[in-house]
């Protein structure tokens, strides 16, 4: 295998702003600065709240796009500090498609995701991970 074939050029982090997200991008980040001129794709995917009847009223829609907006920029900022350039993504859908459309468009070398630890499989890897891992599209780091 040749080096170029070996390092990492593109890493895609899913990112909502959690503590556990958080960890994913400082992560990534590590990583990127190994291998150097990597880059380091943040996206967060706004979805209909859980309970909120259809139609969704477009004024929570666009606060929450508002939230998520800022959440990517205090991420970007993190990634900057390290010397990298962030680029950000913002969609709107269901998170587990939405990433893999958007991995589908930017081909990353690494897809890294954060997830709670809980005593089931899906629980264990959160729901978006597990979509991740039944596409068998691309490399998955989970990380606690």
């Amino acid at each position: 295998m040749v080096e170029s074939e070996r390092s990492l050029r593109r890493i895609l982090v899913g990112y909502d702003g959690s503590d556990q997200a958080r960890r994913a991008l400082e992560f990534a980040i590590t990583l990127g600065v190994h291998n150097g001129g990597v880059e380091i794709h943040i996206a967060c995917v706004v979805q209909k709240p859980g309970g909120v009847p259809d139609p969704v009223p477009e004024e929570l829609i666009d606060s929450l796009k508002v939230a998520a907006r800022e959440e990517l920029l205090d991420a970007g900022r993190i990634v900057t500090k390290s010397h990298a350039t962030p680029i950000i993504h913002l969609e709107t859908g269901n998170p587990g498609e939405k990433l893999l459309e958007l991995a589908d468009r930017i081909k990353p070398d690494l897809v890294v995701l954060g997830t709670l630890k809980h005593s089931t499989s899906e629980r264990l890897l959160g729901t978006v991970s597990s979509f991740f891992l039944k596409s068998r599209r691309y490399p998955l780091l989970v990380v606690p």
